[in-house]
């Protein structure tokens, strides 16, 4: 199955995240710093990266902005998460590269649709 990254700052959000892929029989990579996680990126080389849009370190943007200046993972599929309520952001995100933004909480539903939309051959 695929190897998906997830990047978010919150222990609990990546617990559950992480669970759900591994029941959906994927492999996931936890990173919960967004600099740190960029190196992690380019050496995984993931089928998928779902991260989140704020996060202490660094802004959800500039990792991506980060992830699609190198080779290694400029062509990886990346999907925004984000508790924020502003409509800009998902805009934002898909302006700097990304694929898709959701807002937290994620329903179950939705990450296993978003998972095999970005990680099913086509």
């Amino acid at each position: 199955m695929a190897s998906i990254l997830f990047i978010d700052d919150d222990p609990v959000t990546l617990e559950i995240l992480g669970k759900a892929a591994r029941i959906l029989g994927h492999t996931p990579t936890l990173a919960n710093e967004a600099r740190p996680a960029i190196q992690t990126a380019a050496t995984l080389k993931p089928d998928l990266i779902m991260m989140d849009m704020m996060m202490p370190d660094m802004d959800g943007l500039d990792v991506l902005a980060a992830l699609r200046a190198q080779p290694l993972t400029m062509n990886v599929p990346v999907v925004i998460l984000s508790a924020g309520a502003s409509p800009d952001d998902a805009r934002l995100a898909r302006a700097a590269g990304a694929q898709e933004y959701m807002n937290k909480p994620v329903s179950l539903a939705a990450l296993v649709d978003t998972i095999k939309k970005y990680t099913t051959p086509k």
